[in-house]
């Protein structure tokens, strides 16, 4: 079960040698993260964290197989869910360095009878979510009733064919995971290979990931059991047939594997440095903005610095894994339960092992009455709102009437979100106004929200 978050931060160091060396974590300090997430008795995670070419911690807390009483171990196999992206992007790359095919062809080179409403996509459309595509995952038949079942490539693409466009080719960035499996199919056009074999010859064995592989229903040793929560139990999760997520989630792997994976790719190892390069750069839409994400990789923000990632969510798992170039730093975290943690996990793994400040997430005994001047309605922007109210002897956070979310007081004007790294502070600002100052992971930058009432 995944605990509630009483994370301590690191306290600064007080000292007359102003050039002190901050102190580097220790083994438990990275121990110490997992355990504040993770029971020993549950589903868990595996985690790595490497710089410099030298793994500096690598840990797994939890169980494999709880009917069956088997732990976790850092050699433990997880899906990735959509950290495959990544590695179809890849795989584009290496085909289009060789000349098998180019990011600017059109599609239909490749998928003929592929459906685009008269509008040109390119590979690259493809890679970048800009296609225009729907996501099939959206889809409550697929999801609901076909994802379990026996299928093809083919008949995957016939059934995505249904979908109608909600978007203009190149008008906007929009998660498409149907994009991702037409990359599949394009491989393996390309290649004269399945989509399978070309990632395990040409990524896999060449680089010796050794515990990697596209899931099927075959045997694997070491493989950690997927698990849900349903009305707060812990769960089998449900089933799912890998042909569906293909190229756009159906891989397996480790920690250790990872690390081998990004260090190969941002070497020069599998592609070249400028296809590499290439793959992280934001790509410019139609009206000349830049989206903020590149082949099978997102760009974001980890406390100050920049970080090239993704995560990944699959029935029974969730995945996280990022990179910060500044650093030379990588991240990577598994864990088999869908409800798990693994960014937030990454991210205090990150702080430890780069000296990020984090708040000290401890709650303290607040009335109702000493906060009443905090609670009401803050407007997030000019349509949407997020409550903040006392019911039952709680305090909560509602954004637009959805669900209330369980807060806690950590000082006489904040809060932070349970089992997160969420929290904001309530302050006047010039003009006697109530401002809420809301802060979501490791951000620097707050967003800003003004009392209504």
């Amino acid at each position: 079960m995944i605990k509630t978050i009483l994370f301590c931060s690191a306290i600064l160091l007080t000292t007359t040698n102003v050039h002190a060396v901050p102190k580097a974590a220790t083994k438990a300090d990275y121990d110490n993260v997992l355990q504040s997430y993770v029971d020993k008795d549950g589903p868990g995670v595996a985690a790595i964290v490497s710089q410099h070419g030298k793994v500096l911690y690598k840990g797994a807390r939890g169980m494999a197989n709880i009917e069956h009483n088997i732990p976790l171990e850092t050699d433990s196999i997880f899906r990735l869910g959509s950290i495959t992206k990544q590695f179809t992007g890849a795989a584009i790359m290496m085909l289009h360095e060789q000349g098998k095919l180019s990011i600017k062809d059109d599609i239909h080179k490749y998928v003929p009878d592929f459906p685009t409403e008269g509008q040109v996509i390119t590979i690259e459309h493809l890679l970048t979510h800009t296609s225009g595509l729907a996501n099939y995952t959206e889809d409550e038949h697929v999801w609901n009733k076909l994802i379990p079942t026996a299928t093809t490539l083919d008949e995957m693409l016939i059934e995505f064919a249904k979908h109608p466009m909600p978007l203009k080719t190149g008008e906007a960035m929009r998660y498409s995971n149907t994009g991702y499996v037409l990359l599949g199919k394009i491989i393996e056009v390309a290649s004269k290979q399945s989509y399978a074999d070309y990632i395990e010859q040409h990524i896999f064995a060449k680089l010796g990931m050794k515990n990697s592989m596209f899931g099927g229903t075959q045997l694997i040793a070491n493989r950690a059991s997927g698990y849900s929560l349903a009305d707060g139990e812990i769960v089998n999760a449900s089933p799912i047939n890998m042909m569906w997520p293909h190229a756009a989630g159906s891989l397996l792997s480790t920690v250790d594997d990872l690390n081998i994976w990004y260090s190969a790719l941002k070497s020069g190892k599998l592609i070249s440095k400028a296809g590499y390069q290439q793959m992280i750069t934001p790509f410019t839409l139609n009206d000349n903005t830049s989206s903020d994400y590149g082949y099978g990789l997102g760009f974001y923000k980890v406390n100050k610095y920049n970080a090239i990632g993704h995560g990944g969510g699959i029935h029974g798992f969730v995945t996280n894994a990022f990179y910060l170039p500044e650093k030379d730093l990588y991240v990577a975290v598994l864990s088999n339960t869908d409800a798990g943690s693994p960014g937030d996990i990454a991210l205090l793994l990150a702080a430890k092992a780069v000296n990020i400040d984090v708040p000290e997430f401890k709650e303290i005994k607040l009335s109702k009455k000493s906060a009443k001047h905090l609670l009401g309605s803050y407007a997030v922007s000019n349509d949407s709102k997020r409550v903040i109210g006392y019911e039952d002897g709680k305090f909560f956070s509602q954004r637009d009437g959805g669900h209330k979310w369980l807060i806690k007081p950590m000082s006489n004007n904040s809060f932070f979100y349970d089992a997160s790294l969420s929290y904001f502070t309530i302050d006047k600002n010039d003009k006697g106004e109530q401002v809420m100052n809301f802060y979501s992971g490791l951000a620097t930058t707050p967003s800003v929200a003004i009392k209504t009432k």
